[in-house]
């Protein structure tokens, strides 16, 4: 197995084939007050104090629930604290993993094997360049070494000093420590916004100056753009600047061609702006990796550059990315900045794009900067890109480029840890700013200068898509393709309605780990899969393991499933509804577990289960046939849940087990 770079690079940030993102001296630790971490410690009951900066910490904290907006005055101060308290919760998610008196495994002279049987497979919590301290039980000798891979529960690990001798005969404790490398970007991107004093631009105004579009004929490379007017409208309010110099959003709710519209989009600014280059930037590399191969199918290859971090490996890229991208004889290189203007296109995510900070690009280099999954990212994420101009002189002439942001704030947002937060930090960018002023709807229409909303979904039914439609979209218009189900499935033959809905009133059982599973749940999933494998067809053809896909809130679930699966010699995708996020199947075989409620101040409810956007994700990924598992009692406590359940009554969609 071919794994990163011992030493992941080193050196002088100025150089351009060189950027340490551990060391980094444009990124320190940002360090948080030490009574501000006491304070943290007390609302977790680590220990108690009575100093007075401490409990002003405590009470400021405790205030953060109360706090509904974020304003411009308290912008900077409010995420400063934010990224502390974020930063503290995934040290103690680390602390989680360490292990005493354990034997390490060699793979090599210098990478070294840790068996971590805590570790998640779906969010293991341990990354690529975090440090890991090995100490030998009952003495004061220690190492330092830094993560170099994570494979399932085993992380893979290379001391930072070559002269580092491990005995495989003696027991070490084991430490781990997160070098929280997205916060420490984060950190940056404030410290960007203070010297230059952007906070205001992040609170667009409607702008009062008429704007009308050129008339002008396009020549599109997606026929299908040229049939729908919202994408065709996005393309051409992207193209002419029409929201400068505030961001123009792309709300892509799920299946309605956002990826197509920005591809058509980026494709059509490089025709038009031959001089500048196109930022383009995704929260996550599978989104990236997309947006590249579509893009390759109507631009040359040279003037498309995918950057990937100095932690990915040659091995793991899709092979028709290759060619384009920074890795040359397998090796991960950085091109110096006379190499790099020649690229036209540049795509990377939005943490590894802090990597061009090093290049002193010039403040209009870029004519759009395009941030995808915008939905998925912390505010402060989202504006990474922004901080890859150097050569700023007053206020507001970074935002000489378009900003484009695309995604959907009725599907999950960012990923926190810290509770306390959760409701402010884990807003995202896009989601505030369609709170402000210019992306409202007036007379319930958005304004085209500066939002456009997708509303043809071509992925799933009608019926299918009713319920999130009538709960959180309200305009969608069904279009996609419908294919013929036949079955020798009692259930599924001569059946028009494309939702079962399995009554199961199983029983919730909750593992070490908070976890939950249910086996009743898992048992029916099992059954369920078994009879569409057997003899089901779509549209003639004997449906296959890759176009079914199960889904569940819990982690537990999906590994009693996929146990379940084993024992019957059966494979399909089993995965939660996070993993889930931007993926859609013909069929989806939907565990919802939950058979217990909770009770907070008097009220019922069904706990992370009740959220609404978790709720909406798991509805929509299915394109022909939806099958939900769960208990209408406890589920029904909850209006969305209620919704489903009542819709699918009405249709005699319900099967009591």
């Amino acid at each position: 197995m071919a794994r990163g770079n011992k030493k992941g690079g080193g050196g002088n940030i100025r150089k351009a084939t060189s950027l340490n993102e551990t060391k980094s001296p444009y990124l320190p630790m940002y360090k948080p007050p030490r009574e501000l971490i006491w304070a943290f410690k007390h609302l977790n009951k680590e220990n108690l104090t009575n100093d007075k900066l401490c409990n002003d910490y405590i009470n400021l904290i405790k205030g953060l629930a109360n706090v509904k907006d974020i304003s411009p005055e308290h912008y900077l101060i409010l995420f400063k604290i934010m990224l502390y308290l974020e930063s503290r919760c995934y040290t103690l998610e680390a602390e989680k993993h360490n292990m005493m008196d354990q034997q390490l495994k060699s793979e090599s002279s210098d990478v070294f094997i840790i068996q971590v049987p805590t570790l998640d497979e779906d969010d293991p919590f341990i990354f690529i360049n975090d440090e890991v301290k090995i100490s030998v039980v009952d003495t004061n000798e220690s190492w330092s070494f830094r993560v170099i891979d994570v494979v399932n529960k085993k992380v893979y690990i290379s001391p930072y000093d070559d002269n580092t001798v491990v005995d495989k005969d003696k027991k070490y404790n084991v430490r781990f420590y997160p070098t929280n490398w997205p916060l420490r970007c984060c950190h940056y991107v404030l410290y960007i916004m203070n010297k230059y004093k952007l906070v205001n631009l992040m609170f667009p105004k409607m702008e009062t100056n008429h704007f009308t579009l050129p008339d002008v004929e396009l020549n599109w490379f997606h026929e299908s753009v040229t049939k729908n007017p919202e994408q065709k409208a996005a393309v051409m309010n992207i193209l002419h600047n029409s929201a400068y110099p505030a961001p123009y959003i792309v709300f892509g709710p799920p299946g309605t061609g956002k990826t197509t519209t920005l591809v058509e989009a980026i494709c059509q600014v490089r025709e038009q702006v031959k001089s500048k280059s196109i930022l383009v930037c995704a929260h996550s590399n599978a989104a990236a990796d997309e947006i590249t191969k579509r893009l390759l199918q109507f631009l040359p290859t040279k003037y498309i550059f995918r950057i990937y971090a100095k932690a990915k490996t040659a091995n793991t890229i899709d092979n028709k990315l290759i060619d384009c991208s920074n890795f040359i004889n397998g090796e991960s290189l950085y091109l110096p900045n006379e190499v790099f203007t020649l690229k036209k296109i540049v795509i990377t995510t939005l943490t590894t794009c802090i990597r061009l900070v090093n290049l002193n690009l010039r403040n209009d280099h870029f004519s759009h900067i395009f941030i995808d999954e915008a939905s998925q990212s912390t505010e402060l994420e989202t504006l990474i890109p922004f901080t890859t101009i150097n050569s700023l002189s007053h206020c507001g002439e970074m935002l000489q480029s378009q900003i484009i942001i695309a995604g959907d704030p009725y599907q999950l947002g960012p990923v926190v840890k810290c509770r306390e937060i959760a409701h402010l930090f884990g807003k995202s960018l896009l989601e505030r700013l369609m709170e402000c002023e210019p992306y409202q709807k007036v007379d319930n229409k958005y304004n085209p200068r500066y939002i456009t909303k997708l509303i043809r979904n071509f992925r799933s039914r009608a019926a299918i898509l009713y319920t999130s439609n009538k709960l959180f979209y309200g305009d969608l218009i069904p279009c996609a393709k419908l294919c013929k189900i036949t079955s020798n499935w009692d259930i599924l033959s001569n059946r028009t309605f494309p939702i079962i809905f399995f009554a199961v009133q199983g029983v919730e059982v909750r593992a070490e780990n908070l976890s939950v599973s249910n086996e009743k749940e898992a048992l029916i999933v099992t059954y369920c899969l078994a009879n569409l494998l057997k003899n089901t067809r779509i549209d003639g053809r004997k449906i296959g393991q890759n176009d079914i896909a199960i889904i569940t809130p819990f982690r537990e679930q999906k590994m009693m499933i996929e146990n379940k699966l084993r024992n019957h010699s059966m494979w399909t995708s089993v995965g939660t509804i996070e993993t889930f996020q931007g993926q859609e199947r013909e069929v989806i075989i939907l565990s919802t577990v939950r058979s217990e409620t909770f009770c907070h101040n008097g009220k019922e409810h069904i706990g992370f289960l009740s959220n609404p956007k978790r709720f909406n994700v798991a509805l929509t990924r299915a394109k022909q046939l939806l099958i939900i598992v769960g208990n209408p009692f406890i589920l029904c406590l909850d209006k969305h849940w209620e919704t489903l359940w009542q819709y699918c009554q009405n249709n005699n969609a319900c099967i009591h087990m």
